[in-house]
């Protein structure tokens, strides 16, 4: 279990990379969320994690701002397919 708490969404980003690479996957699924979470020694809302599941496979896991600059590239298509419900 993961003891170092997570202050920002980088470092949940990071941590959520961490976790895949120990899968050996190069890309997660919603049936990791669960998994992941239960690997924190605080709870992390579902949602939160899912979407940072959802960026880095969009941008094949690269640099947090590169995810993000992706999401902002491609915002329209988020909401059209409500992705994060905005």
């Amino acid at each position: 279990m993961n003891e170092k708490p997570i202050r920002t969404e980088q470092e949940l980003y990071n941590r959520i990379d961490e976790y895949r690479k120990g899968q050996r996957t190069s890309a997660l699924t919603t049936y990791d969320v669960q998994p992941f979470i239960e690997t924190q020694e605080r709870d992390l809302h579902p949602d939160i994690v899912l979407k940072n599941i959802i960026l880095g496979n969009a941008c094949s896991w690269g640099r947090y701002d590169a995810a993000c600059q992706h999401f902002e590239d491609n915002i329209q298509a988020f909401r059209h397919f409500q992705v994060f419900n905005m």
